[in-house]
């Protein structure tokens, strides 16, 4: 049997034996190796810890782009993950934070929190009080309090957190006060790149933004991230 039947039956025998005699770098013409296949066939975790002990290289990427461990993040195989993380699959990527198995993971906070070793991650999911702090912001009416509560935060978790639940309707003039905080992380500032479209805003001529309700405001908080961004690289 070649490694595509053998991760479909989910035997950890098969696993035992075939490790015996077959690559364990082997790849599909999708590029995935014997451990992506079996992590994608839900194999059970007895078979990847088999497959693991056989030391395969754990940074291969298939035609997705995923290691070993984003396919494992793919299927929410939590366990497969810790074992994964035990075996020594890397946190970090060349690509930065956006190439990460935790940025991969951030629609499923549990997951995540469990990557958070990764360089330039942020915890995702919030205590009680930690939420009450952020509601307090999110929905504070007057936007003078909205910065004042803001500009006292000290926690890059609970900027993130701010980012992430803010009603950009409300104006950039909150978000303003973010991009300058210390403790506004990277992934933060990124995340904000993508909500307010930073792009349309520099990409729009001098006259239309001072036309546009916030225009200015906005293009301003554009030219800091974009300034912040740069001196990080």
């Amino acid at each position: 049997m070649n490694w595509v039947e053998i991760s479909k039956i989910k035997d950890v025998n098969q696993i035992r034996e075939a490790v015996q005699g077959l690559n364990i770098n082997d790849r599909d013409e999708r590029g995935r190796t014997p451990l992506m296949l079996c992590l994608t066939a839900r194999m059970p975790v007895e078979g990847i810890r088999c497959l693991l002990e056989q030391s395969p290289d754990l940074e291969i990427e298939d035609k997705l782009g995923d290691t070993a461990l984003k396919k494992a993040i793919r299927f929410k195989q939590v366990e497969a993950i810790s074992l994964l993380l035990e075996f020594g699959a890397k946190l970090d990527s060349p690509q930065g934070i956006l190439g990460t198995a935790w940025n991969a993971a951030r629609s499923n906070p549990n997951i995540a929190d469990l990557l958070l070793d990764t360089p330039g991650a942020v915890r995702l999911k919030l205590t009680d009080d930690e939420q009450s702090k952020v509601d307090a912001i999110v929905y504070e009416e007057s936007i003078e309090q909205a910065i004042v509560k803001i500009r006292e935060l000290d926690s890059a978790v609970l900027i993130h957190a701010v980012v992430s639940e803010y009603n950009w309707d409300d104006g950039p003039e909150p978000m303003l006060a973010v991009c300058e905080h210390p403790a506004c992380a990277q992934i933060t500032q990124l995340d904000m790149l993508e909500l307010m479209e930073a792009d349309y805003w520099l990409e729009m001529d001098e006259e239309e933004v001072r036309q546009r309700v916030d225009g200015p405001a906005y293009r301003r908080l554009a030219e800091q991230l974009y300034d912040r961004q740069s001196r990080r690289s």
